[in-house]
């Protein structure tokens, strides 16, 4: 009896785990079914290292795997010529983020990002070979998106070139830049120039060289560096002095406000002349100099015998003097005789 309550028990507590589990696959399938879309991208590069099942991150942080490969053309340009089909390869992944959603708004943001510069890229990792698909941010002008003529069926991210194969690229175009340049041209013109320089080389008079600049040496020894330098620090001693005064005289406040005075005269002397009065004393006195001119010229004869009295009266007077001063009392009476002494 109680074996049989136990098997009950049991097979009541498995059922309700199942239940539960059941439950719990439910509503998170129909979550992530809601949240899941499908991307897809192409490359026109090899893809080694990509299988079923790597993992898609964006920016770091892992939103999907890969969840096919193959070619463009087994899907698009059915209606072209094999040999018109682009060989593309396809990836497609199932991606669960906010900003690949299903919804014109989404799309609409997704389309400005990839202008901005979104790109899906394989990224090595390690050293295992294996690669998983990063999506980030590139530049835009040198990782343009690959034609693509037909409208793909889910949300589509540009590619662009993965860094080994960037890498390899590079590579390969300077192997062919390499194999472009004329190798033996470019040796046997530096074979030639060796030539040539050596035999320069024979031809120049190298002990006469030796022995002139020995010579130059033994004259720059005798040379008095330090007199020189004495001299030269003297001098830099008086240039310095010379400066200090300098300095000092530009230093000085009446140097300081002499162009200030000079402007407030010039000013002051502008003022000056700009009045009118001046322009009319000026012409007063060009007409009293025209008055006077002619008033001498008129009467040039009558001042020529003025003066030729004046000389009179002059010499008059001067005689008098003279005479005043041998005989003071002439000027009351006549000068006695002239003394006679007796014969």
């Amino acid at each position: 009896m109680e074996q049989a309550n136990h098997f009950k028990l049991g097979l009541f507590v498995l059922v309700a785990a199942l239940a539960l589990g059941a439950l719990l696959l439910l509503i998170g399938g129909n979550q992530l079914g809601r949240n899941t879309v499908l991307l897809e991208s192409y490359f026109d590069e090899s893809v080694q290292g990509i299988d079923v099942g790597s993992k898609v991150k964006f920016r770091g942080v892992v939103v999907g795997e890969v969840t096919a490969l193959g070619f463009s053309y087994e899907r698009y340009q059915q209606n072209l010529a094999p040999q018109d089909r682009k060989q593309y390869v396809m990836i497609q992944a199932k991606v669960n983020n906010a900003m690949f959603a299903n919804t014109p708004v989404a799309k609409q943001q997704l389309a400005s990002e990839i202008r901005r510069g979104l790109r899906v890229k394989l990224t090595p990792q390690g050293l295992t070979g294996t690669a998983y698909l990063e999506i980030d941010y590139l530049n835009p002008a040198s990782n343009p998106p690959i034609p693509v003529s037909w409208t793909p069926d889910n949300i589509y991210i540009p590619s662009a070139r993965s860094t080994v194969q960037q890498i390899l690229g590079g590579a390969q175009d300077l192997l062919g830049r390499m194999e472009r340049l004329p190798l033996e041209q470019t040796v046997d013109n530096l074979n030639r120039l060796l030539s040539t320089t050596n035999q320069k080389l024979d031809k120049m008079p190298l002990e006469q060289i030796t022995q002139r600049t020995d010579r130059i040496l033994a004259e720059l020894e005798k040379v008095p560096v330090r007199s020189i330098a004495s001299d030269t620090a003297a001098v830099m001693a008086d240039l310095r002095q010379s400066s200090t005064r300098l300095n000092t005289i530009l230093a000085d406040p009446a140097l300081a406000s002499a162009p200030a005075d000079i402007a407030a005269a010039a000013r002051r002397t502008r003022q000056l002349l700009d009045k009118p009065e001046l322009e009319s004393a000026i012409q007063r006195l060009d007409s009293t100099l025209a008055r006077l001119d002619r008033l001498l010229g008129s009467r040039e004869a009558e001042l020529g015998a003025t003066l030729d009295d004046l000389r009179t009266a002059s010499i008059q007077l001067k005689g008098l003097t003279e005479q005043l001063n041998h005989y003071p009392g002439s000027l009351l009476a006549n000068p006695p005789p002239v003394y006679q002494p007796p014969k």
